[in-house]
């Protein structure tokens, strides 16, 4: 080791450890024999004893220090090699009065390699980190939002957010037309617009969705594969087209595009952003199908929903039909039996009438004719309620006029009684123009009359009653409202339905029914809306009339007719005897036979009449086979038809044929003058 060389600036660790062991434990040593020998102590024989030992220790420990050092030297050394190429030397490495020492230089070179790689691996950790971060936020956001578009856009914020993207779209494949559509842009959406279309095969995304393998682009502005110049906005950035796959298959793809000179982030995807994008896709493949799933299950289920309200609603109007079918059936046998009881009051009555001379005894006559003959319409409108058989159009009826009529007949109870419990009732009429239908007034304005009344009801407290009529497509509107208490659900579901009622003891549950079976037979329908606490607006709708000529006006009681011989036909002997007598009465000669085959026995033994007149409902043979009978063995004897059961607009053409008239029961004496006036004598 030459004395130059450790001075030149750098040496070698084993040169450095020479000088310093030299410096530190030989020196001293020399010193202190040179001061022995000046003092002459050197040749006893301690002193060179202890000089010996002195230079043995200082040998073995500059043999165990410079073992150490070697050790130290090799280790710089493999650092050094291991590492990168060297770098300039640093402070760190030199030593006052020594120079730069070569190998404390290579493990500061090896461990500032090290703390920069950690730095990156740190960096690498953190990104990594954050992309299962905004995955886990991805996966989240998938199961909140159920709604396609919105998680769209979520996704690709989310997306374009973690890999630093400028640009970004997703689109879907829609397989049926063969075309990808944009459904989420960011960053340009003049470029890719939402709504856009490239067909399959096309372009980058169109290739990709065809493959279903990525494709990565480093520089958009070379890459031969963009059909088009590059726009300025692009750069010279990466750009990279992943697919979006369920299974097999795929549904769509994403596009992400950054520039090289970017502020946000200035490199290009790197494979950890390959890797997140191919997880990220995975998931959020899933999440679409799901939500496609979803709104197709939403979708089934309203259409689901709409079909089992239809079933419902055709299930509640076969129940109130069936319903009414049975109440009409009852009440036809009720209405059959009250005519023939109400036909032998009538036919005495009048009788009496022709009879009776004084006026103070024909007053009270005439009021029972007139309280019978209320009593035989309220049966004929149970029996064509319970019938539902359409009303004839044969009257115009404003309903204007009816509704007007009916505020004015319930003033006492929505005015003075309301005022009785210090309760104030506000009506409101909203006439509409040309609100004409075709029908019965009579009926019409029962219906309206029962809407109010229940109204009212409603209101105990008081409360604003509206009436409106209007036209609209073809239809006639009215509509009755309150505020008052409402209806439930369940209420409101049943109110239609025959004898139910939520008035207790004093209410018997016809009243809806009753009037919509009217507007039933008016070709109509009724619609009910209520909230509980909020009120009921109850509304009939009836479709607009045609022209119809105005019914022909005929005379009350016309004069008697020609005198005729009649053979009537009754099984009930009560109203065959009042009919017997109001013909006797009235100029003819009567002939009576308890049943089909009497008659015909009686006609068998020669007896000669002029007309015949049949009850419709009889044991044994009914009046249209007697009539069909008498139709075939004497064709040119005329027969009429007197009935409890129904009138001659409810006859089909074959049975009409068999017979000349049908008088309902309970007759009069006009009916029957009317229905006799065109026949005369026969021959004998």
């Amino acid at each position: 080791m030459k004395f130059a060389r450790i001075f030149s600036g750098t040496v070698g660790l084993r040169e450095a450890a020479s000088v310093v062991f030299a410096l530190s434990a030989l020196l001293p040593l020399l010193l202190t024999v040179f001061v022995l020998h000046r003092s002459g102590a050197l040749w006893t024989f301690e002193a060179q004893i202890a000089v010996l030992l002195a230079v043995t220790v200082a040998v073995l420990g500059f043999v165990v220090f410079r073992q150490m050092v070697d050790r130290v030297a090799r280790l710089a050394g493999s650092l050094a090699v291991s590492g990168e190429s060297p770098r300039a030397p640093t402070d760190a490495s030199a030593i006052p009065g020594l120079g730069r020492v070569t190998e404390i230089g290579q493990i500061g070179d090896a461990f500032a390699r090290m703390l920069e790689d950690l730095r990156n691996s740190t960096e690498r950790l953190e990104d990594l980190v954050f992309k299962l971060a905004a995955l886990n936020e991805v996966v989240e956001l998938a199961a909140r939002v159920p709604n396609m578009q919105q998680l769209l856009a979520l996704v690709l914020e989310r997306t374009m957010r973690t890999v630093r993207a400028t640009i970004g779209s997703i689109m879907l494949l829609d397989r049926p037309r063969g075309v990808l559509r944009v459904v989420a842009a960011r960053g340009d959406t003049d470029d890719v617009p939402v709504g856009a279309e490239v067909a399959l095969g096309e372009g980058i995304a169109g290739k990709v969705a065809q493959v279903g393998e990525a494709m990565l682009v480093e520089d958009i502005e070379t890459d031969p594969r963009f059909a088009r110049p590059n726009a300025p906005r692009y750069g010279t950035g990466a750009f990279i087209c992943s697919p979006i796959r369920v299974e097999d298959r795929i549904i769509g793809v994403v596009n992400l595009a950054k520039g090289a000179a970017s502020p946000v982030d200035p490199r290009r995807f790197s494979p950890m952003d390959l890797q997140f994008l191919s997880t990220l896709m995975a998931h959020v493949a899933y999440a679409l199908e799901n939500a496609r799933l979803l709104e197709e299950a939403r979708l089934s289920t309203e259409r689901l929903q709409t079909v089992v309200e239809d079933l419902r609603t055709a299930q509640t109007r076969l129940v109130e039909g069936e319903t009414v079918r049975a109440l009409g059936q009852m009440a036809s046998g009720m209405a059959h039996h009250l005519n023939n009881l109400l036909a032998v009051v009538s036919g005495r009555l009048q009788l009496l009438l022709l009879r009776a001379r004084d006026p103070a005894l024909r007053k009270p006559l005439e009021t029972a004719e007139r309280a019978v003959g209320d009593a035989a319409e309220v049966v004929r409108r149970v029996l064509g309620f319970s019938a539902a058989q359409p009303v004839p159009e044969t009257t115009r009826v404003d309903l204007n006029e009816v509704a007007a009529d009916v505020i004015e007949l319930t003033r006492p109870r929505w005015q003075d009684a309301a005022q009785l419990r210090s309760a104030m009732v506000d009506i409101r009429f909203e006439p509409g123009d040309d609100v004409v239908v075709a029908g019965e007034p009579a009926p019409l304005r029962e219906v309206l009359m029962n809407l109010m009344l229940n109204a009212l009801d409603a209101m105990p407290q008081g409360g604003c009653l509206s009436v409106r009529t209007w036209t609209e497509n073809g239809w006639v509107y009215c509509s009755v409202g309150d505020t008052g208490s409402g209806m439930t659900s369940d209420t409101r579901q049943r109110a239609l339905e025959p004898f139910f009622t939520t008035k207790g003891p004093k209410g018997v549950g016809l009243g809806l029914s009753v009037s919509l079976g009217i507007v039933q037979r008016h070709r109509g329908e009724m619609d009910i809306q209520s909230t509980e606490g909020r009120g009921t607006v109850v509304t009939l709708r009836i479709p607009c009339p045609g022209v119809t000529p105005p019914p022909e006006t005929v005379p009350l009681t016309p004069a008697p007719t020609a005198p005729l011989r009649i053979l009537i036909v009754d099984d009930e002997p009560t109203v065959l005897e009042t009919l017997a007598d109001t013909l006797t009465e009235d100029g003819h000669t009567v002939l009576s036979a308890a049943s089909g085959r009497d008659a015909l026995a009686l006609l068998d033994g020669g007896e000669r009449v002029d007309l015949v007149i049949t009850d419709l409902g009889m044991p044994g043979m009914t009046g249209w086979e007697l009539a069909r009978a008498l139709r075939t063995r004497w064709p040119d004897l005329p027969v009429g038809l007197i009935s409890g059961w129904t009138n001659s607009a409810d006859f089909n053409a074959e049975k009409s044929s068999h017979v000349a008239f049908v008088v309902a029961k309970p007759y009069t004496l006009g009916a029957l003058r009317t229905a006799l006036a065109p026949f005369r004598p026969r021959g004998r």
